[in-house]
């Protein structure tokens, strides 16, 4: 089912983010020895993962994660087997940096042969010119998210199904006031985005709130869902926040301190069930797992 057709029944969408299998480049740095890995092995905990957690969501994304020194295995192949293998609505990232055009499209078509009925299309952030070290190309063969996603409406018309993708594209809530952000995100919409997908929230429910109401006052009305991202500790929140450039509070970050990954699991419950009670300002959550399943479910709890 498409994500869009299920919020315009009326119902709030749960989305859990998983992560899909990676092969490390230099296993010998990061694991001491040659030890082969198992693919398959890692794919049926994936599997694994999707069944304890299918009874508390609407679907399952995977998400496009930047990283030189994995080779993540490819996220529309993935999500169309963990599709075949469990029957659940699986969303695949197709990434602009990472691929030129004809790859791209091909990506698309692949998933419209699947049956994947939801695609999330982000640009991806640059890879570094690190002259240290040789970083993968950025490719940007479609400079902007509207560019792909019309010649996907186009490709769609093409083909012999009948059914439309419901395509997802992140939005920045920090940048409600930026009237260039806001321009790029109405062309979004215009070019066929169904759905937003907003970044981590950790603002105090208020002040975040009041930035979805300006975004809405500036005419973008897509459908929004909101990223809950649990933190572990206080040293994973000061990397996020130095990686990121997430805002948390100083109190929340005192108390990660003390709590660890307790605490950093009811800030992420407490912003959930926020979401839950602000109607048509918050559509959706997207949470992600942290590569743990468990955090999930006692998120949603």
């Amino acid at each position: 089912m498409r994500l869009s057709e299920i919020i315009s029944n009326g119902n709030f969408v749960r989305i859990i983010e998983l992560f899909p299998p990676g092969i490390p480049i230099h296993p010998e740095k990061e694991r001491g020895n040659h030890e082969k890995l198992d693919l398959s092995i890692r794919f049926e905990r994936l599997i694994e993962s999707v069944q304890k957690l299918e009874s508390i969501a609407d679907g399952f994304s995977l998400p496009e994660l930047k990283d030189e020194l994995r080779v993540h295995l490819n996220s529309v192949s993935i999500a169309s087997e963990l599709k075949r293998r469990t029957g659940n609505l699986v969303i695949p990232t197709i990434t602009l940096r990472d691929s030129n055009r004809q790859n791209l499209l091909g990506s698309v078509a692949y998933s419209i042969f699947a049956g994947l009925e939801n695609l999330f299309v982000v640009r991806g952030d640059p890879y570094s010119n690190d002259r240290s070290s040789i970083p993968p190309k950025n490719v940007f063969d479609f400079v902007k998210v509207s560019d792909l996603v019309r010649e996907i409406r186009e490709l769609e018309r093409l083909t012999v199904s009948g059914s439309k993708l419901c395509i997802l594209s992140p939005i920045k809530i920090t940048k409600s006031h930026d009237p260039k952000y806001l321009e790029i995100i109405r062309h979004r919409e215009l070019a066929g985005i169904d759905l937003f997908v907003a970044e981590s929230f950790f603002d105090d429910s208020d002040s975040y709130f009041s930035k979805v109401k300006d975004i809405r006052k500036a005419g973008i009305n897509r459908p929004i869902i909101h990223n809950v991202f649990p933190l572990r500790n206080y040293e994973d929140a000061i990397l996020c926040i130095e990686k990121f450039g997430w805002s948390i509070s100083k109190q929340e970050l005192s108390n990660l301190k003390i709590g660890g990954a307790t605490f950093g699991l009811e800030m992420a419950r407490k912003r959930y069930h926020s979401l839950l009670n602000m109607g048509d300002l918050a559509n959706g959550a997207s949470i992600s797992s942290r590569g743990n399943p468990d955090y999930a479910r006692q998120i949603v709890s």
